[in-house]
């Protein structure tokens, strides 16, 4: 069974385990192989039949999930659309459902170029989370954690920062310590990605690794894992050898089976070249969903699968399937990338060649106004998403900024 988070940012994306409890306070869209045809006569035969808000949102989302892995991104982003306009009026009696289909409707418009109305988007699942269920639910806190996540992608750091301590102080307060131990991960593993551009904010990373690394509570264990592997992630990124040595060997007594990453290498921004852009310029006008015209084609995209050995290095990576419009240097550079990773040592079966994972790239220019203009305008420089595809593990999910 797959779960689709789409666009949990890098900064804040923590390992599987430590998402895991995330993930159940917050559940997404959930399918489970149905053929794309079918979930479509699914939702057309439930809409036909005018049925309750829950089976109409569950069918949307099931189908939406199908469009996306199949690579209809707007087709996805338009089903989650008609069905957010179809359940807004259910918001006070059905407030999980219609949040739920809010959150994965904002993932898909900032997966489509569009995170501002993104952002918007989660924040109105938060709101119809919180009049639903009261402030201090931790279903409402996991999801305020998620429109910090929408200011980090923006680059907001700071203001990510602030909703993420305001939610750890109001956990600790209502006596939810999973959903701090969230904001406490959100917070390191931002300040951790942040410095790999951002040297001044090393120190500060360091501190926020260490302090949760301090926890004592037992149901932070998995968090203080977390951290240890943020560790890791610090001692690679400033090149300390014996420091990510032994960060490495503390990992090995965590005999985890399931893929953490600990180091990677950024997508190379110099491959998405003038060329590419002068490529894709003819096909950039579209028509949006309001009828007008849109400067976004959609992103390109390329499913990779690839093979982690139990110590936790990468190999037989290949491009199994890609987008029409995929640009060859962009996807080479993403296999070139995914090959120099590094995960925790895993506790594979005796006998194993590895871990067999297939996960989604995709390639974006985000869409923003321009000001004093009623005209969009498209960002320079294009971000690269990552899903995970596999089935049955909750996926690790990341997001970097070329």
């Amino acid at each position: 069974m797959r779960r689709f988070l789409v666009l949990l940012p890098l900064a804040v994306a923590a390992p599987a385990f430590a998402q895991e409890k995330a993930q159940d306070d917050a559940p997404a869209i959930v399918v489970t192989g149905t053929p794309l045809a079918e979930t479509a006569r699914r939702l057309d035969s439930c809409l036909a039949r005018h049925c309750a808000p829950k089976e109409d949102i569950a069918a949307a989302l099931a189908h939406a999930e199908n469009q996306f892995i199949a690579g209809d991104y707007e087709g996805s982003r338009a089903t989650l659309r008609a069905a957010h306009i179809r359940n807004q009026a259910n918001t006070g009696q059905y407030p999980v459902e219609v949040a739920n289909l809010d959150r994965a409707y904002g993932r898909l418009t900032n997966l489509n170029g569009y995170p501002e109305r993104g952002r918007i988007l989660q924040i109105n699942s938060l709101e119809t989370l919180r009049d639903g269920l009261g402030a201090d639910d931790a279903r409402v806190l996991a999801q305020q954690l998620m429109t910090g996540d929408e200011y980090v992608q923006m680059g907001r750091v700071e203001a990510g920062d602030d909703v993420y301590r305001k939610v750890e102080k109001q956990a600790r307060k209502a006596g939810l310590p999973h959903v701090m131990g969230m904001a406490m991960l959100r917070q390191a593993t931002m300040f951790s990605a942040v410095s790999r551009v951002r040297q001044g904010y090393q120190q500060e990373a360091a501190a926020r690794v260490a302090r949760l690394e301090a926890t004592t509570e037992p149901e932070l264990a998995e968090y203080r894992a977390a951290a240890r592997v943020l560790r890791a992630r610090l001692a690679a990124q400033s090149g300390n050898g014996k420091g990510f040595t032994d960060a490495m060997a503390d990992l090995r007594g965590d005999r985890l089976t399931r893929p953490v990453l600990v180091y990677d290498t950024p997508v190379d921004a110099d491959t998405v070249s003038g060329a590419t852009v002068a490529r894709r310029a003819p096909t950039l006008l579209a028509v949006d969903e309001n009828g007008g015209r849109s400067i976004n084609a959609g992103p390109e995209w390329i499913d990779v699968q690839y093979r982690i050995a139990a110590n936790g290095t990468v190999s037989d990576v290949d491009v199994l399937r890609h987008s029409d419009h995929a640009d060859d240097a962009w996807a080479n550079s993403v296999v070139k990338s995914v090959g120099k990773r590094r995960y925790a040592p895993l506790a594979l079966a005796k006998g194993s060649e590895g871990m067999v994972r297939v996960e989604r790239f995709s390639f974006v220019y985000d869409v923003a106004s321009v000001t004093r203009s009623r005209i969009p305008r498209r960002a320079d420089a294009g971000r690269t998403t990552s899903l995970d595809l596999t089935l049955e593990p909750p996926p690790v999910v990341s997001s970097e900024r070329l």
